[in-house]
């Protein structure tokens, strides 16, 4: 079979899978994926467990795939089955795109776009743009989502965000990403104002082998890159770490306590200037890649999406010749 037939037949596949799909099967799909038995899976979509029960089969029929394992308290996803879930939610989150877009497309430039992003970046480039997104395009409709780059790509997979600033992490295959480099992520040491280490403070990593930390939870970036470093080093990783997702809530704790953490300096900066952290003048090695804005390649940029692209992008120049200069 030549590429030209191979790529007809998977064409025609395709058509014949999209007009026997239901939408029902795909909200179904994602009910199941909420409540994992089928008959509440059903009650919550008002249909009959028989109805149900049938629209599971002839999905699994047409897939050619078991979806579920069967079993005394519900339902399990198969490989296939977690794999389609995540389809399903996609494309009804597209749907839900698509109404809004349609309803507002005669306005110009206009739509909804989900953004995740890593905390470093937060200040400095998402929220100058959406603040100037009121005045510039005020049809243009945008949630934001901070959370760790592993998250975001999971929550990208899952088609609820649109573009993601962070770093691609294991899991997801390189060339199903578009990504394009924007900026580095300074990392420092710091301790809440209060902390005795302050009195006479560590010059090395190794002075803070007995310390404890606040890190990311694995397999983020920034926990990689603390690790790495110690382990550079020639020095044991730091035992009984806490570890949290909220770049927020370790900055409470650290007021709190005497623990220690890393953070993007650009985030230190703005809480260093209200005297709550200070920095200590332990220096770490240059191990974090530099973030990057990424989405889907299968997924078309929408106007919305484009215009949003750029002014990331735009920012994201500004930023490195800043911190060039």
């Amino acid at each position: 079979m030549t590429e030209t037939s191979f790529d007809a037949t998977i064409g025609i596949m395709t058509d014949n899978l999209i007009f026997r799909l239901k939408f029902r099967q795909l909200l179904l799909l994602r009910q199941i994926d909420l409540e994992p038995a089928l008959n509440r899976a059903a009650r919550s979509l008002n249909l009959s467990q028989p109805t149900a029960s049938k629209l599971l089969q002839d999905m699994e029929t047409d897939l050619e795939v078991q979806l579920f394992e069967r079993h005394a308290h519900g339902l399990t996803p198969t490989r296939a089955g977690s794999v389609a879930i995540r389809h399903a939610r996609q494309i009804l989150a597209d749907l839900g795109r698509l109404r809004h877009d349609l309803q507002a497309v005669q306005q110009g430039l206009t739509g909804t776009v989900s953004i995740g992003a890593i905390s470093a970046p937060l200040h400095e480039i998402i929220l100058p743009i959406l603040a100037d997104l009121a005045e510039a395009q005020p049809d243009i409709s945008v949630t934001l989502h901070v959370d760790t780059s592993h998250d975001l790509m999971e929550m990208m997979q899952a088609g609820r965000i649109d573009l993601a600033i962070g770093r691609p992490v294991e899991g997801i295959a390189a060339d199903q990403l578009i990504v394009e480099e924007l900026a580095p992520e300074r990392l420092v040491i710091v301790a809440g104002a209060q902390n005795p280490v302050l009195q006479d403070p560590p010059t090395s990593l190794a002075q803070l082998t007995g310390a404890r930390w606040i890190v990311h939870t694995t397999p983020s970036p920034m926990r990689q890159a603390i690790e790495a470093a110690f382990t550079m080093a020639r020095l044991p990783l730091p035992l009984f770490p806490v570890e949290l997702t909220s770049i927020y809530a370790t900055i409470g704790l650290l007021q709190r306590s005497s623990l220690l953490a890393v953070l993007p300096r650009s985030v230190f900066d703005l809480f260093s200037k209200a005297e709550i952290l200070r920095e200590l003048p332990v220096t770490l090695p240059d191990l974090l890649a530099p973030y990057s804005l990424m989405r889907l390649r299968d997924r078309p940029l929408t106007p919305a999406m484009a215009y949003l692209s750029d002014e990331i992008k735009r920012r994201a120049i500004g930023l490195s010749d800043s911190l060039i200069k």
